[in-house]
C-alpha cells in the first residue's frame, strides 16, 4: 500500500487500520499507542466527527482490529467503553492519567478526573509509577476540526516513559496525528494509519514543523 506521507522515519496510510495492520512486517513495531474512537457519537452540524464515532457493531470492530494490532499496546479505552475492553482481554496492568482540571461528569453525579490506559503485552522499559498526574490543555490550534486530540504534553510524557529512542511507535487510529508528532519531537520513527483523510492532512501539516526542544523529553 502506497503512504499518504512519508518522511524522517515517519509513514502515514490513509486506509483502515483493519488493512494495513496485516501488511506491516512482524517485529517491526516496538509499540502501539493509540486512542481509537469511543463511538459516543460526536457530531458536528449533524455529521458524525469520523467513520470511527458511528459504528454500529462497537465491540465486534473492537475486537478484529485488537487481534492484529501488535504488542506492546496501549490503549484509552475511555471510561464509557472500559467494561467492553475488559472482556475482550484481561490487560497486563491498568495505569491512570489523572488530570485535576478535568470537569466531565461522571455517573456519581461529580466529575470524572482520571483516564484508564490499557496496558497489554511487556514494554521495552521498567514503568516506574503506573500514573501520571498533568492537567490538560485546552485550545489547541493545530488540529484542526479533530474533537478530541490528545493533549501533546502528556502523549509526550508517556512515550519517553514507555518506549526507548530510535524504536517504531505505531498509531492504527492517528486522529490528528498526537503521537506522529510525539514520536518525531523525541527521535523515534511512527507509522499512522487513519481512515479520514482531512485527519492525514492535518497530521501531515503538523509533521511539517521544526522539532524544538522539550522539557518533558528530559
Amino acid at each position: 500500500m502506497k503512504p499518504y506521507y512519508q518522511e524522517g522515519g515517519i509513514t502515514i496510510y490513509h486506509a483502515d487500520c483493519r488493512d494495513v495492520l496485516p501488511t506491516l512486517a512482524v517485529g517491526s513495531i516496538d509499540l502501539v499507542l493509540t486512542d481509537p474512537p469511543y463511538n459516543v457519537g460526536l457530531t458536528r452540524n449533524g455529521v458524525a466527527y469520523s467513520t470511527g464515532d458511528n459504528i454500529s457493531d462497537y465491540q465486534t470492530w473492537t475486537r478484529q482490529w485488537f487481534a492484529l494490532a501488535p504488542r506492546p499496546l496501549i490503549v484509552t479505552p475511555g471510561m464509557v467503553n472500559l467494561a467492553m475492553w475488559l472482556t475482550i482481554e484481561r490487560p497486563r496492568w491498568v495505569c491512570a492519567w489523572v488530570k485535576p482540571n478535568q470537569c466531565s461528569p461522571s455517573a456519581l453525579n461529580g466529575f470524572n478526573t482520571w483516564e484508564p490506559l490499557l496496558v497489554y503485552g511487556r514494554l521495552s522499559k521498567p514503568l516506574g509509577q503506573d500514573s501520571w498526574v498533568m492537567s490538560i490543555q485546552t485550545g489547541q490550534r493545530d488540529v484542526g476540526d479533530h474533537p478530541c486530540p490528545k493533549d501533546p504534553r502528556f502523549w509526550r510524557k508517556l512515550m519517553v516513559d514507555t518506549s526507548q529512542p530510535g524504536q517504531t511507535i505505531l498509531d492504527p487510529f492517528m486522529g490528528s496525528g498526537t503521537t506522529l508528532r510525539a514520536a518525531k519531537d523525541l527521535g523515534r520513527r511512527a507509522i499512522g494509519i487513519e481512515i479520514e483523510e482531512r485527519y492525514c492532512e492535518i497530521a501531515a501539516r503538523r509533521l511539517s514543523q521544526q522539532v524544538l526542544p522539550l522539557e518533558v523529553a528530559r
